[in-house]
């Protein structure tokens, strides 16, 4: 869910570059992109909570404490980089760099995040941004203004079209295998159809 929510504001920063050009098509197929992964992501995590529904062991809830307190200050670092890059690129006139250089700070957090959270596709994501926004700071021609700007276009496309591809790559491979449930809701027990 946080992957097809973050992809669609990244996406919005790309179009809200292209206006009017991108609108109004673009606009209708980046919000139906947005709503399919929220509904799928949706009825993934209800499926995964009626899977998992045991009650949470205190060595696992002390766990997952400590990883919530980590996020958090990781989360922080992020939040205070991305104010103060913005701010240092605003006062040197550096305006084109801001969408690139908060794409770069939004994949390390991703990288530094995956170890916390045992989850590998969040390293594999984070690095695909921050290689990506590396690349558009390097290789996109930057214009003086903040508006119409080719690097806040390819950072906010190319950022939003990672974490919706993490997000599909998510639903397709964590989809639990289906139980058979009767009318009434309760479980088959029966292995043969």
């Amino acid at each position: 869910m946080l992957y097809s929510g973050l992809g669609a504001a990244w996406a919005l920063v790309g179009l809200l570059e292209m206006r009017p050009a991108g609108m109004p098509w673009l606009a209708i197929a980046l919000g139906l992109i947005t709503g399919v992964l929220v509904i799928g992501s949706h009825r993934a995590m209800q499926e995964a909570n009626a899977v998992a529904d045991e009650a949470m062991e205190r060595e696992a809830e002390a766990e997952r404490a400590r990883r919530m307190v980590r996020s958090h200050g990781v989360v922080t670092a992020e939040g205070l980089a991305i104010t103060a890059v913005s701010a240092a690129l605003f006062v040197t006139q550096h305006h084109a760099y801001v969408a690139p250089a908060t794409a770069l700070i939004v994949g390390l957090h991703f990288v530094a995040l995956a170890p916390i959270h045992h989850a590998p596709g969040d390293a594999i994501a984070g690095c695909l941004i921050a290689i990506l926004a590396i690349a558009t700071m390097i290789w996109v021609p930057r214009i003086p203004s903040v508006h119409q700007n080719p690097m806040n276009i390819a950072a906010g496309f190319g950022t939003a079209a990672v974490l919706w591809g993490a997000a599909i790559v998510i639903l397709v491979a964590g989809r639990p295998a289906r139980v058979p449930r009767h009318s009434d809701g309760s479980v088959d027990t029966d292995p043969l159809p």
